[in-house]
């Protein structure tokens, strides 16, 4: 028995060393890219992003993949799922950045004969930051008993829980968590996440400390909803949003998601107060963001059509349409302009959401659709671009699909964007991530590479608002747990 084991080990051994060759003689070299899964054809990809792994879906008896750079360096793989190794891969990467990579994948066919299929990627000087935070949510909108928030090492396969709700959840005790966002890209290890129902509160993470706070009060709508913090100075702006959803029993419609009202606020994290940054009666304004320099502040804002209201709103939804609005901003006396108008996007009947500035200042970026203030089920959502500069409009084309675009945030370099798309199948929202050259031309965008190429198949959650970290979270699941059972501290609302 001893010698059978070993005579095994010892067969596997040399058969898992055996040399891949690519094959010289009869290769027959087709004209068109290879079919692979995930579609990694024609991209800008970062240097230090984890193994694109596919794939090949075309039929065929043997496979053999081969990268090579113009240093002549290269890797390959064998097998109709192509796994590359993670510290080859690393080292070619690096060894690439702003090279071209040759990708040889060939096919033995039924014949017997070789066929060659031929494509090319190209590595970016930049890289993209490390870690991705994003929420994983079932499909469902009435229950939320399995939610947990994330954080991705794009370098690797790496995936840890920052929080859920799994553990902490009962019959009549369920709470949802979401928005789990940085300040300044964590570079100071700051962050937010807001948790609602049972215990909840927003948790401010800064420090070593995590402070929860409960920001409805009357002079509120509700609590703190979308969320910006700003750039140099302990603010955070939120939106307070009262929120609907309407359900179609008899059409192929999505659930319509709806806000009744809502303002934007913002808080203090010293004194622990809020005040007003944009309440006027007539609009709806929604998803703040902070201009880089903190000198002013972007946000949604939509305007009732003649005779509607809030209560009746739902029989005119598909009439609501936002643009994007800016106000000035003293961040030492918290005084703000009068707001004008950046994105005038009712003008073109359409509805412009979450702006997101690049970090250096010149680009807006943010997602239209025919009508609304959730784009995420509308499926001609699409990502467009501002120049802050000239005005100038633009479309993401290359990184546009025909189904939903929504959810998008920059990378620290403003070289990377990271969004969530529907392209897949419509239902699931997925992370794709796309390059952004010094003129705001964007590359074809590609799904968050996994090690198995096949994980978006079987993995039936959503990802939901990604948002890139520099560094890993520091505070674990039992810090979070004990800061939701103590009572929250009362934001004071000032008037002035």
């Amino acid at each position: 028995m001893k010698r059978f084991i070993f005579f095994i080990l010892a067969t596997y051994c040399c058969f898992g060393c055996q040399k891949i060759s690519v094959p010289t003689e009869g290769v027959t070299s087709v004209s068109s890219s290879p079919e692979i899964y995930p579609d990694y054809t024609s991209l800008v990809i970062p240097p230090n992003i984890a193994p694109l792994n596919f794939e090949i879906k075309i039929p065929g008896q043997e496979y053999v993949a081969r990268i090579s750079n113009s240093k002549g360096e290269e890797l390959l793989a064998s097998g109709k799922i192509i796994d590359w190794d993670i510290k080859d891969w690393h080292h070619l990467l690096d060894d690439s950045k702003g090279d071209e990579l040759m990708y040889e994948i060939y096919v033995k066919d039924e014949s017997g004969k070789w066929n060659k299929y031929i494509f090319k990627n190209k590595v970016a000087e930049e890289e993209i930051d490390p870690y991705v935070s994003y929420r994983l949510i079932e499909p469902l909108y009435t229950q939320y008993g399995n939610l947990s928030i994330c954080q991705r090492d794009l370098t690797s396969w790496e995936e840890d829980i920052v929080f859920n709700n799994t553990n902490h959840t009962t019959y009549g005790r369920q709470f949802c968590i979401n928005c789990h966002v940085p300040r300044n890209y964590y570079q100071d290890g700051a962050s937010q996440i807001h948790v609602r129902q049972h215990n909840g509160g927003t948790l401010i993470m800064a420090g070593d400390s995590i402070t929860k706070v409960n920001m409805k009060c009357d002079s509120t709508l509700t609590s703190g909803v979308y969320t910006s913090w700003h750039p140099t100075h302990d603010f955070i702006a939120y939106s307070t949003n009262e929120t609907r959803q309407m359900f179609f029993s008899f059409s192929d419609t999505r659930p319509e998601v709806f806000d009744l009202r809502s303002d934007i606020i913002l808080y203090d994290i010293k004194n622990q107060t809020m005040k007003n940054v944009a309440n006027d009666p007539d609009l709806l304004e929604t998803y703040p963001t902070w201009h880089p320099n903190g000198k002013s502040i972007y946000y949604a804002a939509a305007r009732y059509p003649e005779g509607v209201t809030a209560e009746t709103q739902k029989d005119h939804y598909k009439e609501m349409r936002y643009d994007i609005l800016r106000r000035q901003f003293d961040p030492e006396t918290k005084n703000l302009s009068e707001p004008d108008t950046v994105v005038w996007a009712s003008a073109q009947l359409q509805s412009a959401l979450h702006p997101r500035i690049s970090p250096d200042g010149k680009w807006l970026l943010y997602c239209k659709a025919p009508y609304g203030t959730f784009h995420l089920p509308h499926q001609e959502s699409d990502l467009f671009m501002t120049d802050l500069t000239t005005g100038e409009e633009r479309t993401l084309s290359n990184a546009n699909s025909e189904n939903s675009e929504s959810y998008h945030s920059w990378s620290s370099n403003g070289r990377w964007i990271i969004f969530s798309s529907r392209r897949e199948d419509g239902q699931f929202t997925r992370p794709y991530i796309t390059y952004i050259d010094k003129d705001g031309i964007d590359s074809k965008a590609f799904i968050m590479p996994q090690q198995n190429p096949s994980h978006y198949d079987d993995f039936m959650k959503s990802y939901n608002v990604p948002e890139f970290f520099v560094a890993p979270f520091r505070f674990s699941r039992a810090q979070i747990t004990k800061a939701l059972e103590k009572e929250s501290i009362q934001a004071e609302f000032k008037t002035e």
